[in-house]
């Protein structure tokens, strides 16, 4: 099982809370926009206004933070089995001799 990122001491608290929210798509969203600093869509609101306040050393290590999470929940749901998988197996298909 993958093991979880720690954050840098800088990382907001409240950041921390809520990346725990997003897909990994968005988390490369945001930590896109924390190196450049040009806004899409898929950036959160929070996530600007934040950002307008943090200094670049900040920036940086957020930007860490949520690729590091991105990769850690894509590990995270690969280990898992897909939920379509049963483990036992449908009636009649659990091999052996068939009587009739």
């Amino acid at each position: 099982m993958p093991t979880a990122p720690t954050p840098h001491d800088e990382v907001p608290d409240f950041m921390i809370e809520r990346f725990s929210e997003h897909s990994p798509e968005e988390l490369r969203s945001i930590a896109s926009y924390a190196e450049t600093l040009r806004s899409t869509d898929e950036v959160p609101q929070y996530v600007v206004q934040a950002f307008a306040i943090q200094d670049d050393e900040t920036r940086t290590v957020v930007a860490i933070y949520a690729a590091e999470l991105a990769d850690y929940f894509e590990a995270k749901a690969e280990a898992e089995p897909d939920e379509d998988e049963d483990d036992d197996p449908a009636p009649g298909r659990v091999g052996g001799a068939f009587f009739g």
